[in-house]
C-alpha cells in the first residue's frame, strides 16, 4: 500500500500523498503534450483566452508549460506544493483585463486535466489499492481548491492595489459597467464624470483590435468627442460620448451627425477591425452595446482594417452572430463550387456580382480584366452547380449569406 492523507500547510501549500507523488515523477517526461492539451482546451472553451493575439497566446502555453513542471516536481518530491507561479500568473492576467472568471476557468481546466492523468497513472500502480486512489483523489481536489483560494485572493488584491491610481479606477469602473456589474459600479462609486464623460447621453460602445489607447483618445478629441477606454488582451474597448441632440435644432440630424463622427474618427485611428454600437442613453446599458459592437466587427472579414455600425452590412452581422451555423450552410450549399477546378473563378466572380451595385456584367467585368459573357458564363455555372436562381431574391440571399459566412471564417 502506498497510503497516506494529503497534508495542508500554513502558508497554503499541500504535501500529497506517496502514491501521487510516485505518479507526478512519471509524468514529468509528459509535461509537454499535457501543457498543448491543456493549451487547446483553454484557447476552445475560455472566450477572453480564444481571443488573444500570438504574443500572449504564446505566453499562456509557456506558463501552463512551467507551472505543469513545477507542479509535478513539488508533487515528485513530496514538497509542499508552491503557489508563487499560479500568483504571478494571475497578477498578470489582472493586470492584461482577463475576467475573474476567466482565469479561475483555466485554472479549473488544468487542475482537472492534471487530476485525470494522476488518477490515471495512479490506476495503473500494481500496488495501489482502491483507499490509496480515493486519497489520491482527496489530494487533488485539496489542491484545486488550493489553487482557486489563491487565484480569488490575488486577484482581487491585484485590482485593489490597481484601483489605488485614478487612472486605474476608471479600469475598474470601465470592467464594471462593460461586463454588466451593475453593483460593483454602484458599490466603487462610479459616476460617469469619473470617466471623464457626461453625465447625460446619448453614447456609443467601441471595440477596436489591435489599437492604441492614445491613438484613439486623440482622434476622438480632434472632433470634439470625449472617451473612457478599457485595453484588453485583443485590442481596446470604450464608450464614446455622442454629442446631445436634446439641445439641437434638428436632434435626430445630431445624433446621426454624431456617431457618424464617431465613425470617422475610429476608422482613421483604428490599427485593424472596429466596431460601433448603436447610440443608447444609459451608462449601465454598456454591456449590452458592447456585445453589439462585438457583433459589428465580426461582420468585417479578419486581416482588414476599417470600422463600422451594425447596419453596415446586416447580413454579414447576422452571419457573425450564428457563424458556425452559416459556415455549415455555406460548406453544403457552395460544395460544388468549391470542388469545381475553376473554383477560384467562379468564387470571385460570384462575390463581385454579390457585392456590386448594379449586377451589371459589364461593370463587374471591368473589374475583373475579362469579357461580361465570361461574367455571364461563370455566373451560370454557379447557378447549375449549386441549383439556386440568381433572379431569384431568397436564392441571392442564400448565397450572399454563403459567401459572408466563408470570408468571416478565421485564417
Amino acid at each position: 500500500m502506498l497510503t497516506g492523507m494529503p497534508e495542508q500547510h500554513a502558508d497554503g501549500g499541500v504535501t500529497v500523498p506517496p502514491l501521487l507523488s510516485v505518479c507526478a515523477a512519471d509524468l514529468l517526461d509528459r509535461v509537454g503534450a499535457l501543457a498543448d492539451d491543456l493549451f487547446r482546451t483553454i484557447t476552445a472553451e475560455i472566450a477572453p483566452y480564444a481571443r488573444l493575439g500570438t504574443e500572449l497566446a504564446a505566453e499562456v502555453r509557456d506558463f501552463n508549460e512551467r507551472n505543469l513542471r513545477e507542479q509535478l516536481t513539488f508533487m515528485a518530491r513530496r514538497r509542499p506544493v508552491c503557489m508563487d507561479s499560479t500568483r504571478q500568473c494571475v497578477r498578470r492576467r489582472a493586470t492584461q483585463g482577463i475576467p475573474l472568471d476567466a482565469v479561475l476557468h483555466a485554472f479549473r481546466i488544468g487542475f482537472r486535466l492534471l487530476a485525470n492523468a494522476l488518477i490515471e497513472r495512479a490506476k495503473e500502480q500494481p500496488a495501489a489499492t482502491m483507499d490509496d486512489i480515493a486519497q489520491a483523489s482527496m489530494a487533488t481536489w485539496s489542491l484545486l481548491d488550493a489553487a482557486s483560494q489563491t487565484v480569488n485572493d490575488v486577484y482581487r488584491e491585484t485590482l485593489v492595489g490597481l484601483a489605488r491610481a485614478d487612472e486605474l479606477q476608471r479600469l475598474l469602473l470601465l470592467d464594471a459597467l462593460l461586463t454588466g456589474k451593475n453593483a460593483d459600479w454602484a458599490m466603487l462609486g462610479g459616476t460617469a464624470a469619473s470617466l471623464g464623460l457626461p453625465e447625460q447621453g446619448p453614447y456609443l460602445c467601441v471595440v477596436a483590435e489591435h489599437s492604441d489607447v492614445t491613438t484613439m483618445e486623440q482622434a476622438l478629441l480632434r472632433s470634439g468627442l470625449r472617451s473612457a477606454w478599457r485595453p484588453r488582451p485583443d485590442g481596446l474597448a470604450g464608450i464614446v460620448a455622442v454629442p446631445d441632440p436634446a439641445h439641437a435644432v434638428h436632434p435626430a440630424r445630431t445624433r446621426a451627425n454624431g456617431a457618424a463622427s464617431v465613425l470617422e474618427a475610429v476608422a482613421g485611428a483604428a490599427a485593424g477591425r472596429a466596431g460601433l454600437s448603436p447610440v443608447y442613453t444609459r451608462l449601465r446599458e454598456s454591456a449590452d452595446a458592447l456585445r453589439l459592437a462585438t457583433l459589428a466587427l465580426s461582420s468585417l472579414p479578419a486581416g482588414v482594417r476599417g470600422a463600422v455600425t451594425l447596419d453596415h452590412d446586416p447580413a454579414a452581422a447576422l452571419v457573425a452572430a450564428g457563424h458556425e451555423l452559416a459556415l455549415r450552410m455555406a460548406v453544403t450549399l457552395l460544395d460544388p463550387v468549391l470542388a469545381a477546378p475553376d473554383r477560384k473563378d467562379l468564387m470571385e466572380t460570384l462575390t463581385a456580382w454579390l457585392e456590386s451595385g448594379s449586377g451589371s456584367t459589364s461593370e463587374i467585368a471591368e473589374v475583373l480584366y475579362c469579357h461580361r459573357n465570361t461574367v455571364r458564363n461563370r455566373l451560370d455555372r454557379v447557378s447549375r452547380l449549386t441549383g439556386r436562381s440568381l433572379l431569384r431574391p431568397a436564392d441571392v440571399a442564400a448565397l450572399y449569406a454563403a459567401v459572408r459566412a466563408l470570408a468571416l471564417r478565421p485564417g
